[in-house]
């Protein structure tokens, strides 16, 4: 995403919901597992808003994803913390290396 200075937490989760649809695209169900619930709430209205450039990335992916007569579902869900999902330890080891400078 670039210097912490130049994003916010929200962009920085909307991203990673991005991702998470891009790799659970094969999968039948996907439940995410997100703790921004601004992030959460901004996914609720699939019409566009100023400033919504990354959810409606979100959006357009899911359109692509999720057509109407299939059998594919998403799950979003607020995680406190991310607390108890599976490789979130090494998800938050990642986001500090990027956050650093040293990946994205």
């Amino acid at each position: 995403l670039g210097k912490i200075e130049e994003h916010t937490v929200y962009e920085g989760e909307i991203v990673g919901m991005i991702l998470a649809v891009e790799l659970g695209r094969t999968r039948p169900t996907m439940a995410l597992g997100v703790d921004n619930q601004a992030a959460i709430r901004a996914t609720s209205g699939f019409q566009s808003q100023p400033g919504h450039y990354l959810i409606d990335i979100f959006h357009d992916n899911l359109r692509r994803l999720l057509p109407r007569n299939d059998d594919h579902k998403l799950i979003i869900r607020w995680s406190a913390g991310h607390i108890g999902i599976p490789g979130n330890e090494a998800a938050d080891e990642q986001a500090k290396c990027a956050a650093q400078g040293e990946n994205s």
